[in-house]
């Protein structure tokens, strides 16, 4: 049974995809931009506090306690002068659109959050951001994180926000089941189709999936088939306007996921798909009724509560990469993406010592490593980690999915995720149209086409985040 951390987690991780899949943050800032200042911090004599805004509906939850006792204390201790006030927003899915009200008036948090770089892009092109070049520059945090990473904060020339949460998708799975049935990891194709048609035979749902919580979650298999199937030289290909989401190879790529699903190989079928809670997909992989479930790493932070002692079993959980669909595709392959980011609102009063905040919080290798390894996901920062860098308590499987994460980019074994890389419109687009596909109400080629009309005019508006190149920077 779930437990209230994992609970808290999964309830965050709906919000957060939900909020940024509907364009609500890029609403409220389509208006005039309210210049004015936000009030001043309260001050005892020379003491100057910060104020971080986190969405978090539970202040008593353990994650919101972790950041109080492990990010704030300590920080307060090493800088005596500034007061870290962490303050937990219970504004639900209505976040997004207070987080902009009060950047507007003035009146918003130092430390600035969003769910992604292009949603704090459209913060910074409407002047809510401060650009953080000069504090970049001065506390060397090109150097810091993952070049990629560092590159998702420019736009415009300008440096806005500092990348949070690295993720991918992955396939999880119950040991348990792969060693009753001895079955191997597809990797291909051919393997993947010959394994779930005989898992299906035995009434076992290949791929566990569901939309029940979050219906922009779709994103994530469109994710993993135009990385898989079409390709990551194909993705980059379109988001660089190359060539077009409307090309054969991503058609083939939706065709053959709506394939999968029509088959029950994506939930066990269609309608199943579309009803599947997270509690019930997990369960199903947990109990032998299902193989994997494909999704991102902020399962980590919960998956425990399923699988193991602490679930009551004594089935262990493993990963894998999905496999690659087509011959020209490489495995393993890591879509890679950025969950969230960190910026100063352009109002603080205060900016030198919020970036002083930032640049702690980013700082100490070990430091960072520590905290990924008490809550892996949420606390994830884009850092180029080696295994040595963990500590020896962390379970040895986390620490693999980071270190090949970290390492996917140096090695050209990366792709894109959508809430990464795509613009905000297109990114709707994607999630909420490929439903009708599901459901035979759009074919994939018409779907591919509005994908590919929506974005060639958001990468005219200068709206598509800057993709990571082909090949990496030595």
């Amino acid at each position: 049974m779930c437990n209230d951390f994992c609970q808290e987690i999964k309830t965050n991780r709906r919000r957060l995809l939900g909020n940024s899949g509907k364009g609500i943050l890029g609403a409220s800032l389509a208006g005039t931009f309210l210049a004015g200042r936000r009030a001043p911090s309260a001050k005892a004599q020379d003491q100057v506090t910060v104020e971080w805004w986190v969405q978090q509906d539970n202040a008593d939850a353990p994650i919101a306690e972790y950041r109080r006792t492990n990010i704030a204390t300590p920080f307060e201790e090493a800088n005596p002068g500034i007061t870290l006030e962490i303050t937990d927003r219970a504004d639900g899915e209505n976040f997004d659109r207070v987080l902009a009200t009060a950047l507007q008036s003035g009146a918003g948090p130092d430390i600035v959050p969003s769910q992604g770089p292009a949603h704090a892009g459209t913060m910074g092109k409407a002047g809510l951001l401060l650009d953080l070049a000069g504090y970049a520059e001065q506390y060397g945090w090109k150097d810091k994180l993952l070049p990629w990473a560092y590159d998702t904060g420019v736009l415009d020339g300008k440096f806005y926000m500092l990348p949070n949460e690295l993720e991918t998708t992955i396939m999880y799975y119950g040991q348990k089941l792969f060693d009753e049935k001895g079955w191997a990891i597809p990797t291909n194709r051919t393997d993947f189709e010959a394994w779930a048609t005989d898992a299906m035979g035995q009434g076992i749902i290949p791929v566990a999936m569901g939309t029940g919580d979050c219906g922009l979650c779709t994103n994530w298999l469109v994710t993993i088939f135009f990385n898989h199937y079409a390709g990551p030289d194909a993705v980059y290909q379109a988001l660089t306007g190359e060539i077009q989401f409307s090309d054969p190879v991503f058609v083939d790529a939706i065709t053959l996921l709506n394939q999968y699903m029509q088959a029950g190989w994506l939930g066990g079928s269609v309608d199943d798909y579309f009803s599947n809670s997270f509690d019930a997909v997990h369960s199903q992989v947990a109990e032998g009724k299902a193989a994997f479930t494909m999704e991102g790493t902020w399962f980590l932070s919960t998956l425990n509560s399923f699988f193991g002692e602490e679930a009551g079993n004594d089935n262990a959980w493993g990963w894998a990469q999905p496999p690659s669909f087509r011959d020209e595709v490489p495995y393993p392959l890591f879509p890679v993406a950025i969950g969230s980011t960190l910026s100063i609102s352009a109002q603080s009063d205060n900016p030198d010592e919020a970036a002083k905040v930032l640049d702690w919080y980013y700082s100490d290798k070990a430091r960072v490593a520590q905290r990924i390894a008490d809550f892996p996901g949420p606390m994830t920062l884009p850092l180029a980690f080696a295994k040595e860098d963990f500590p020896a308590t962390m379970d040895p499987r986390v620490v693999d999915i980071y270190v090949g994460l970290g390492n996917a980019t140096a090695q050209g074994s990366f792709g894109y995720a959508a809430w990464t890389f795509w613009p905000p419109k297109t990114h709707v687009y994607l999630h909420d149209e490929v439903q009708k596909v599901f459901t035979n109400e759009l074919s994939p080629a018409d779907y591919c086409a509005g994908m590919a009309e929506l974005f060639t005019e958001e990468l005219a508006a200068g709206a598509v985040p800057k993709p990571i190149p082909r090949t990496p920077a030595s």
